[in-house]
């Protein structure tokens, strides 16, 4: 027996009902023609009802969510150029992937640390 899944809205965009997933985050996936089996290993709490009751809200509303989906791939745009502006470009020249920019990054905020650290004296902090 199907379950009725639900989409709702509790303030941070159409979401399912009784999971924390948005149809955006769904959607990102689907919109990049990616399919059942890659989407749910990129998202494994996601059931196939719950994946099908998003399809089925992406079939209804889908001109919404693709100029949403080109809001937020302009806002990641924006600060991708914030980056490089400054300095970071040449470590992150490329590289696509949110996983592996946030390790550059979080290396390098380390790094910052480490050197606020020693200039103030605490060589410890390495």
């Amino acid at each position: 027996m199907k379950t009725a899944v639900r989409i709702v809205d509790y303030g941070r965009g159409p979401q399912l009902e009784n999971n924390r997933l948005t149809v955006m985050d769904v959607f990102y996936y689907l919109h990049r023609g990616r399919d059942w089996d890659f989407i749910h290993m990129a998202l494994p709490r996601l059931s196939r009802d719950e994946f099908d009751a998003v399809v089925d809200y992406v079939d209804e509303h889908r001109q919404e969510l693709i100029e949403a989906d080109e809001r937020v791939e302009e806002f990641y745009r924006r600060g991708r150029e914030e980056q490089t502006r400054k300095g970071l470009d040449g470590r992150l020249a490329g590289i696509e992937s949110p996983e592996e920019r946030y390790a550059i990054l979080l290396k390098e905020l380390h790094r910052q640390k480490a050197l606020k650290a020693e200039r103030n004296g605490d060589h410890a902090a390495r």
